[in-house]
């Protein structure tokens, strides 16, 4: 008996010296291709990280040169493209006076510029086709922003208090128009909604004291509560009449119309 268990004991020993002995070949680089947001990697004043499309995106700005910078944004690092621009990428980076986005991004982020009130002008090259929630809040020197003509999506409150932003064109792929997106932009003067937006968010517009003039070209846009209020006494809303339907004699109202009517709002007709 007591052989056996000696033999069993050196056989566990053994195996215990290999196992210990065997060299760990794995390593963070040979998994790199399947983790999202891997590590703190560096390419000079940026963070970067690998995204879920497996191409990298901008994750951080690490800048701590002068008061007052302009920065380009890299569409590849490594050979890899740059396609994002993510979370927070840039947030309350205030040195930033200027900043250039290459066409490999397909999308700003989540609170991407959040705070960057040093930021005066944007322009959003057409392969980025959707603004993540308040990707642009609080950027109050944001006089003009020029969007993709590819974006589909602005997420909720993307331009929150761009307090001088007093004219943007919302291009005509776009689809949404999130809650309090342009809240507090009391600069701007008129907007035009394109007849492919399908819902626009409660309180978009909501403290534009400045707007006098919202174009709405869809006839069945779902608009959210206090979208739009009537802070000009010269506020009007030009909105799109219904198509009538068959066997009806005279077509429903527009929801454009439904809702002027309702918050008491001044509208004219377009054909639909």
């Amino acid at each position: 008996m007591k052989k056996i268990l000696a033999i069993i004991l050196a056989a566990l020993l053994a195996l215990c010296v290999i196992s210990c002995g065997k060299e760990d070949t794995t390593s963070l680089g040979d998994a790199e291709d399947d983790i999202v947001g891997v590590g703190a990697l560096t390419y000079e004043d940026f963070e970067y990280g690998v995204n879920e499309g497996g191409d990298y995106e901008i994750i951080g700005f690490t800048y701590s040169g002068a008061e007052t910078t302009t920065v380009e944004v890299p569409s590849e690092i490594e050979g890899r493209p740059v396609t994002g621009i993510g979370a927070d990428a840039f947030k309350a980076a205030t040195s930033i006076t200027a900043i250039t986005i290459p066409d490999s991004i397909e999308y700003i982020g989540d609170f991407a510029f959040y705070g960057c009130n040093g930021l005066t002008t944007v322009t959003l090259p057409d392969s980025v086709t959707t603004i993540g929630i308040g990707a642009f809040w609080g950027c109050d020197e944001l006089t003009s922003i020029t969007l993709s003509k590819n974006v589909t999506a602005i997420g909720d409150y993307a331009f929150w208090n761009c307090a001088k932003l007093s004219a943007i064109t919302l291009p005509d792929k776009l689809e949404t128009i999130g809650e309090g997106a342009f809240w507090s932009c009391d600069s701007l003067e008129k907007i035009s909604v394109p007849a492919s937006v399908t819902s626009i968010g409660r309180a978009a517009f909501m403290y534009c004291y400045a707007l006098t003039e919202a174009t709405i070209n869809s006839a069945t846009v779902e608009i959210g509560d206090k979208a739009f209020v009537a802070y000009a006494d010269t506020f009007k809303m030009i909105v799109k009449e219904a198509a009538k339907a068959e066997g009806e004699t005279v077509a429903k109202d527009s929801t454009g119309i439904v809702y002027a009517k309702t918050q008491g709002i001044t509208y004219e007709t377009i054909a639909a």
